[in-house]
């Protein structure tokens, strides 16, 4: 998951600017969100890991900083960096690509100190279609069981109708994070085993999703990199919005590929144009070639070249 990066300022439209710029500079690498009230960033902050803020001096005695790393303070009297402890007192009226450079460092810096790679080896695959894919889960299956006969591979189901009324899957997970009690322990006791694969089934009740936003799925997605599979693969649904920032985080992205399918040439439009996600790890798979030696060339291609 991309770090998150809060934006707030007296001055909205500078607010904006800032935001603007962030995104256009270092939108690949943080997510940049702005706030208009205090009293939402508060309780933004108090349900979500954010990696740093970057705050007017006017509001600095009016926010919990609960849990983040990073403070940036503006000011408009004092033109130099000024660090104490976690805060970093900055002259507001300075480039914001100034403040972006200074801050981008300061993140990096403390991401080498508490960095543990204990995923470092496990890569995240999303398979993603805008339109219904009929047997969808049969070819992620078929990929699946492919990869495994070398590699440990994990499924997690998206589809909010996959595990109806199921006891084990994503709603215990999700109700795990959100009371901040996500360990090994508790993501290990979710996955089940059918016919050798293991998976997450997904929510218990479609309106489980409505515990978190997408941010925070992105954060459990990312959690499970640290079960020590080699391949997590996301089997998402049709909701871009719910998935955009597992898009961004994965290593590999399969886009289900259907003749004259124009919703599926829109979104990847639509992708280029947004500029947040890098199309070379994007691969179409080509659904009117789905026989053994297509399927097989295809993994080959995709899987075995990132070793």
């Amino acid at each position: 998951m991309k770090d998150v990066i809060l934006i707030m300022d007296e001055d909205t439209s500078y607010s904006k600017k800032f935001c603007n710029q962030a995104n256009k500079l270092l939108g690949k690498k943080y997510i940049f969100l702005t706030f208009t009230n205090i009293k939402s960033m508060n309780e933004y902050l108090l349900d979500n890991k954010i990696e740093a803020l970057v705050i007017s001096d006017y509001f600095l005695d009016k926010i919990e900083d609960i849990g983040v790393n990073l403070i940036y303070v503006l000011n408009e009297k004092d033109k130099n960096f000024r660090k104490e402890g976690k805060k970093v007192y900055t002259y507001k009226l300075q480039s914001v690509k100034n403040i972006l450079d200074a801050l981008d460092k300061d993140i990096e810096e403390k991401n080498v100190n508490r960095r543990v790679n204990t995923s470092e080896t496990s890569k995240l695959v999303i398979f993603f279609s805008p339109s219904y894919i009929k047997n969808k889960n049969e070819i992620v299956k078929r990929i699946s069981k492919y990869i495994s006969k070398k590699k440990k591979v994990l499924i997690l189901e998206l589809d909010e109708f996959d595990n109806y009324k199921g006891k084990v899957g994503l709603s215990n997970i999700i109700f795990g994070y959100k009371e901040k009690n996500l360990n090994f322990d508790a993501l290990n006791k979710e996955i089940v085993v059918e016919k050798e694969q293991d998976y997450i089934k997904s929510i218990t009740y479609p309106e489980d999703y409505n515990v978190i936003n997408n941010i925070d799925l992105a954060n459990i997605v990312n959690e499970l990199l640290k079960l020590q599979y080699d391949y997590i693969f996301v089997n998402a649904d049709m909701s871009f919005v719910r998935c955009q920032y597992i898009l961004n985080d994965s290593d590999i992205v399969v886009l289900f590929k259907e003749k004259n399918n124009v919703k599926n040439d829109n979104f990847k439009h639509y992708l280029r144009n947004e500029n947040t996600i890098d199309f070379k790890k994007v691969h179409e798979l080509d659904l009117n070639k789905l026989d053994k030696s297509y399927l097989t060339a295809f993994t080959k291609q995709v899987f075995e070249a990132k070793k």
